[in-house]
């Protein structure tokens, strides 16, 4: 008997997603699910809130989290906060029947089609540099609804624990997001002028070994706070926390961002992460310029997210409830005022555009992008640097001034040369694909 669309629907989905391993009763009723699916489809035919999509994460994990041990039942979701509009949803109760007229229902945030986009990017990353890992996460940073989320490692695996484990596992120097803090941070506090002059290049004022700018701590002379920040200077950031903010401020600011603590998403295995040791002056220095503690993804997203968003910390997730008030959902608190997000968000959009920003070449025609970087060498379990094997990401939202896509891209270990200056081969160009491909999805759906 020739398979029936439903079955091969299913059949699709387990081989994208082994983990499901679905035993024969419940295959069949996910194609009774399938089914129901689609006869109410068509009774709702003409409604533009519905747009069905088979074979992509979105819609089929919507509808299969029963048979997923990933991601909860919605019934189970318990948010303290909420987030804003679904590009792509599969809406159900939470027994997998559709839901009935007036019912709350529980709505997946993946949006499709920047799925599928974004997994297209991954695959054309890993045939150019051959990386051990790739990492892309896009959000809505209004609302801290997770749009995409895909990873790959070097044995090829793409499934659904892939994803989701590496996105809420802790990865050590966070790098652009702690830089990204501390200013905002040094800006909340009235810490920081950013016409005043400093000398770049090595900084001594700290008790042990100097603190050195990227370039072998030739610097750049003397220069403004403001071009410090453009250019990644480790100097001005250590300067800052160390004569300005102290690692005692700099400390309660990472709490207040979300770091070191789970960020509450609907996915199995986060991890809280660990802040970084800065009862030292030189570790609060370090820790101001990217280095110490661990953080995940998601926890970075999140940070610079409140920083696009005007200073709200969202929590993300992947589900929302439909007709809720999902913003003051999901919203977890105000940790800088508007205007300070303003600020640093202009000095993220300096970072691409400006003269001598150390994000030129990660910007995307006729929109405003901001950004920062980070290359952060690899480190054994001992501390010892491993000679040419580093971890290239880069954080950014567009437009800047407006943001409606956030995208976070992380590579680990490129298997290319890779001198510091020469990062942007590596991650510039899937970075502005998916923040393109992204950005115009999202601006033709409010279009509609």
């Amino acid at each position: 008997m020739t398979p029936s669309f439903e079955e091969k629907q299913v059949s699709r989905l387990l081989q994208s997603f082994p983990t499901l391993r679905m035993e024969e009763e419940k295959q069949r009723e996910v194609i009774r699910q399938l089914r129901r699916e689609k006869e109410l489809l068509k009774k709702r035919r003409g409604r533009a809130a519905y747009r069905y999509v088979i074979g992509g994460v979105a819609a089929l994990l919507g509808m299969l989290w029963f048979a997923s041990p990933l991601l909860p039942s919605p019934s189970s979701l318990a948010p303290a906060h909420s987030g804003g509009q679904s590009t792509q949803a599969a809406e159900a109760d939470v027994n997998g029947q559709p839901a009935e007229a007036g019912k709350e229902a529980a709505v997946l945030t993946i949006d499709a089609q920047i799925q599928t986009s974004i997994e297209q990017t991954i695959a054309k990353t890993f045939e150019a540099v051959h990386p051990e890992r790739m990492t892309v996460i896009v959000s809505d940073p209004g609302t801290g609804e997770i749009l995409a989320i895909g990873s790959r490692s070097k044995n090829g695996a793409t499934d659904d624990a892939e994803r989701f484990a590496a996105a809420g596992k802790a990865q050590p120097n966070p790098g652009a997001a702690y830089q990204i803090v501390t200013l905002a941070a040094a800006i909340q506090e009235g810490k920081f002028d950013p016409r005043e002059i400093y000398e770049s290049g090595t900084y001594k004022g700290i008790p042990g070994e100097p603190i050195k700018d990227f370039n072998n701590g030739i610097g750049w002379g003397k220069i403004t706070f403001l071009e410090g920040f453009l250019r990644s200077s480790n100097v001005a950031f250590a300067k800052l926390v160390h004569e300005r903010l102290h690692g005692d401020t700099l400390r309660e600011y990472f709490e207040r961002f979300g770091f070191g603590r789970e960020t509450g998403v609907e996915a199995a295995s986060e991890e809280a992460g660990q802040l970084p040791n800065m009862d030292e002056p030189r570790q609060a220095a370090l820790a101001a310029t990217g280095l110490g503690g661990a953080a995940t993804p998601l926890q970075q997203m999140a940070a610079v997210g409140a920083i696009a968003n005007g200073g709200k910390l969202m929590q993300p997730h992947l589900y929302k409830q439909a007709g809720a008030d999902e913003h003051n959902r999901y919203m977890v608190r105000q940790v800088v005022s508007e205007e300070t997000a303003r600020k640093v968000r202009d000095m993220l959009e300096a970072v691409v555009t400006g003269a001598g920003g150390s994000g030129i070449g990660l910007g995307l025609p006729n929109v405003t992008v901001a950004a920062k970087h980070s290359v952060a060498e690899k480190v054994d379990p001992k501390g010892n640097v491993l000679d040419g094997k580093y971890s290239v990401s880069v954080i950014g939202f567009a437009p800047s001034d407006q943001p409606k896509v956030l995208v976070y891209v992380a590579i680990d270990e490129p298997q290319s040369e890779l001198p510091v200056v020469g990062w942007k081969k590596v991650v510039a160009p899937p970075f502005q694909e998916v923040l393109g491909n992204s950005l115009q999805h999202v601006q033709q759906l409010q279009k509609r």
